[in-house]
């Protein structure tokens, strides 16, 4: 056993909220209030203060885990809830890509994950998009040889 705190290092902080008004603010970006169980470290939704429950790709485009440990598995419920309310539908069960998103964003391996978003292909592009690592990724935005508007590099 270490002799360092074990997560959660830093209590959120904040207005305190419900764990749906929690789920709310974080799916708009906004910023977050806390609730007991839930609480936003920028993309993120933690659940008991350091198990990832929830990924915002983009504004409106998520990734739910389904495979939350047994204490917290009953918030998946509340979450997905909300997000059918804020007029979210399930696009993909268990996205074999999402496992490529959450290794980068919460360096979670062999987790299980679902996409959610308003509308699906825009939910399935954000999901490619944060596969290759984002928008600066150099395969996307980040050529220097292309300028703007190019479409292929300058020939030699």
């Amino acid at each position: 056993m270490s002799d360092w705190p074990l997560p959660p290092f830093l209590q959120p902080h904040g207005p305190h909220g419900d764990d749906a008004s929690v789920v709310r603010a974080w799916l708009r970006g906004g910023i977050a209030p806390y609730s007991d169980r839930l609480h936003v470290e920028g993309p993120v939704l933690l659940v008991e203060r350091d198990v990832a429950v929830a990924l915002r790709l983009e504004m409106r485009s998520i990734l739910v885990r389904m495979d939350v440990p047994d204490p917290s598995v009953d918030i998946i419920a509340s979450v997905t809830s909300v997000l059918v309310e804020e007029g979210l539908t399930l696009v993909e069960a268990d996205n074999q890509l999402a496992m490529a998103v959450a290794m980068q964003m919460v360096a979670l391996r062999l987790s299980t994950w679902d996409l959610w978003g308003i509308e699906a292909q825009m939910a399935l592009d954000a999901l490619n998009e944060a596969a290759m690592g984002g928008r600066a990724d150099l395969l996307v935005s980040g050529n220097p040889l292309l300028g703007a508007g190019d479409e292929q590099p300058p020939s030699w």
